[in-house]
């Protein structure tokens, strides 16, 4: 009788550890899954064939380029479209380094800092200056 018993212990032994080896893990939920989800409840931005419409209104962006004697010759940007600084050449052949959100040359505002142009207000028009690349081919 104590044979049986222990026989019966030992298979209820083994049969235990078997289904705890074979049984397959449970994978937690990361941190970014919550994050993804809440990405998907957000309302979608507006978007129209040339981008993104901020307030359902369109503002016109000319070239600066060409019009204007100051020249940007490079950007320090942060990854943030508001963030970052810009460095302009002056049309006194001076360079300068200038804040998002700070003014240039008075009359002319650094608005946004993006990859490989900027964006500045003149006279309340937003322009858009692209990054003066030496031996790039010019249009």
């Amino acid at each position: 009788m104590v044979e049986f018993a222990l026989v019966a212990a030992l298979g209820i032994s083994l049969a235990h550890w078997t289904w705890v080896a074979l049984t397959p893990r449970a994978i937690a939920a990361s941190a970014r899954a919550g994050q993804l989800e809440a990405q998907r409840a957000a309302p979608m931005p507006k978007r129209n064939l040339f981008g993104v419409a901020q307030d359902g209104k369109m503002v016109p962006v000319a070239d600066a380029s060409r019009t204007s004697g100051i020249r940007l010759l490079g950007i320090l940007s942060r990854g943030v479209e508001a963030g970052g600084r810009a460095i302009f050449t002056l049309e006194t052949g001076k360079a300068k380094t200038v804040e998002s959100g700070s003014q240039v040359v008075p009359g002319l505002i650094l608005k946004e800092v993006h990859a490989d142009y900027v964006l500045v207000a003149r006279n309340g028009s937003i322009e858009r200056m692209k990054l003066d690349r030496p031996g790039a081919k010019r249009n």
